[in-house]
């Protein structure tokens, strides 16, 4: 495997050289890291037990001669670091407070060593440890350490050797410990513990004699892959301080296997997730008094000078969004993401990979592609309110769940220079109706070019206004939606007919004629069903194409998590003679067909729609014919 021993980088922000293309436009840019593009170890922020290399990405693999001291990147942290449990880059330290370094145990030389360092005439050299954190839990079956060859002679005597696989930790969140090897005795210049395959993160070398000894390198072996591992990227700068639109993101990954024809059912899969923000500190750090317990927003460095209790960190919400959710990776192929989720316009990207697989099965991450382009504004808001109702009591607009309103949509964008839009989206609980749309103070007309209704939303566009940031004014959208959920959020996007990706809208104050400054809108709470239609309520299935089957449609609301639905066929009895459905379903419209009809006797059927939430069943009966 081409390793090659490097010391752990710091985060700083990273401009990608490499462009993969430019839409027709000149909007739209892609970028690739991985095969065609940037490599994997120029966005590298952390790789913990990752092989990392120009075109892959992957849980590291050995074979049994491969050392893994060297496959890693180390970090020398003197006496021990802060925290253990989380994995990172690979960390060495010592239990000696003489501010000598460490990293010569793990720089893959052996002429470099302790040297003297240990050798001090007249000083007892009897329980000096010696920390390694791999910084992930890797497959191993030998260790070795051995002195300069230059200094044969100051090997070590005594000594116990101890591991953690890196998943147990004590109540302290220090590793918990086994003991590998315990020598009172030994006449080895290089010493080898060898030992059945285990899991192994932390290695604690401890001596057990108080004569002078020199150490130039530890080794580590082991054959197979690492069974988990993860891999964060830089902060992913577009240059010049500008900021970004994000498109899409694809994700191209095979499926690696050393025993291609053994089936194995253990979990093998990669997940990877991004975020976006506006600084290259996702963390706020602060200060606390401790007479008072205020708190004072302090520097990185700062925070770093001072005791646990006299300071705290916090995720900095407000300039960084959240990770988003993770999508697995099982199998080979590409895997695409919609980044629209993301706030924009931001000019910090960043994503990760977490793996996990068995020592012969891994996922490996060939290309990572995604599209960015410049922002459409500088920054939006809008706010949404029932009409005849634009300052609810309670500051968010109300309806009544199942049933159709008509709401108002304010948009209001900040615009400098060439940026601008002539489209916007907004997304919706099932078909809307668009009513209107109005712009400025006096309300003039907007001529809507085109409209694209879908169940998920409305697009409209209006290049023939489109909005500048010399013809900039107040947007308003009428539109009826039914509303299914206790909360609806009515997110909308900036769009561009010229080619720039969409830009997600932020939810604020647009204008001073509504008072929500939110784009949520709650539903009343009751019955969870609402629509229940079987069209005309007769089937006739004469296999001549018409009325064959019977087409029930029906909406649930008010569900905050999904309920059990089913859909049952009875005789006027009551006696049950088909079952339609049976499934676990959330807040939603359905459709259901019913294409059994033909195995009934002609007569007339019973046709139930039972819901059984945590708290109450619902019912609802409906008469259906079938005749033939």
């Amino acid at each position: 495997m081409p390793f090659t021993a490097k010391r752990a980088g710091v985060a700083v922000p990273l401009v990608l050289t490499f462009l993969l293309s430019i839409d027709a436009g000149g909007q739209i840019e892609t970028v690739r890291i991985g095969q065609g593009g940037d490599t994997w170890q120029s966005v590298e922020l952390v790789a913990a037990g990752a092989q990392v290399t120009a075109d892959s990405l992957l849980p590291a693999g050995f074979k049994a001669n491969e050392n893994i001291v060297i496959a890693v990147r180390w970090t020398d942290v003197g006496t021990g670091p802060d925290e253990f449990i989380p994995e990172g880059g690979a960390r060495v330290w010592a239990r000696v407070a003489d501010g000598q370094p460490n990293d010569v145990l793990v720089d893959g030389r052996s002429n470099t060593s302790t040297g003297e360092r240990f050798q001090i005439p007249g000083q007892s050299q009897d329980g000096r440890i010696f920390v390694f954190d791999l910084g992930a839990s890797f497959p191993v079956e030998r260790i070795a350490f051995f002195p300069n060859p230059a200094d044969s002679t100051a090997f070590l005597r005594a000594y116990e050797i101890k591991v953690s696989d890196g998943r147990s930790f004590g109540t302290d969140e220090r590793p918990i410990y086994e003991t590998l090897a315990r020598v009172e005795i030994s006449n080895e210049v290089r010493t080898e513990a060898e030992f059945p395959r285990q899991l192994v993160r932390y290695i604690r070398l401890e001596t057990l004699e108080p004569n002078p000894f020199d150490i130039a390198e530890i080794e580590v072996f082991g054959r197979g892959f690492v069974p988990r591992a993860q891999y964060v990227s830089n902060f992913i700068d577009f240059g010049g301080g500008g900021v970004r639109n994000f498109g899409r993101l694809t994700v191209h990954a095979t499926r690696v296997s050393t025993e291609p024809d053994v089936v194995s059912d253990d979990p093998v899969q990669a997940v990877f997730q991004v975020r976006a923000g506006s600084d290259t500190s996702p963390e706020s750090y602060f200060q606390i008094d401790l007479e008072t317990g205020s708190e004072t927003e302090i520097s990185e460095e700062a925070y770093q000078n001072l005791i646990d209790r006299e300071r705290t960190a916090r995720y900095d919400a407000e300039n960084w969004s959240a990770w988003s959710n993770p999508v697995a990776i099982d199998s080979t192929g590409s895997y695409e993401l919609s980044l629209d989720f993301l706030p924009m316009p931001r000019p910090f990207f960043q994503f990760r990979f977490f793996f996990e697989g068995t020592a012969t099965d891994v996922i490996r991450i060939d290309a990572l592609e995604f599209t960015h382009s410049p922002p459409l504004a500088q920054g939006t808001r809008a706010e949404i309110a029932l009409v005849g109702d634009p300052f609810p009591p309670a500051g968010v607009a109300t309806v009544a769940t199942g049933q159709p309103a008509t709401l108002e949509y304010a948009l209001t964008a900040e615009l400098v220079g060439d940026e601008g839009f002539d489209g916007l989206r907004i997304a919706t609980p099932g078909a809307a109706q668009l009513e209107s749309v109005l712009i400025g103070d006096d309300r003039e007309q907007v001529v809507v070019d085109s409209v694209v209704v879908d169940d998920s939303g409305m697009s409209l566009f209006f290049p023939s206004r489109r909005i500048t940031a010399e013809s900039n004014a107040t947007l308003f959208v009428r539109f009826t939606a039914t509303p299914l959920r206790y909360t609806t959020l009515f997110q909308g996007w900036l769009l561009d007919s010229v080619g720039a990706v969409p830009q997600r809208v932020a939810p604020g104050d647009a204008t001073n004629l509504l008072g929500t400054n939110s784009v949520l809108v709650f539903g009343s709470l009751g019955d969870p069903l609402g629509r229940f239609d079987l069209g005309a309520g007769v089937v006739t299935p004469n296999g001549d194409g018409r009325n064959d089957d019977l087409a029930l449609q029906y909406d649930l609301v008010f569900l905050i998590e999904p309920a059990q639905v089913d859909i049952t066929v009875h005789d006027l009895s009551g006696r049950l003679v088909h079952t339609l459905q049976q499934e676990e379903q959330a807040a939603g419209s359905y459709l259901a067909t019913w294409t059994e009809a033909h195995e009934l006797p002609p007569g007339h059927y019973i046709v139930r729609l039972r819901v059984e939430t945590q708290t109450k069943t619902f019912e609802r009966l409906r008469i259906v014919a079938v005749s033939y």
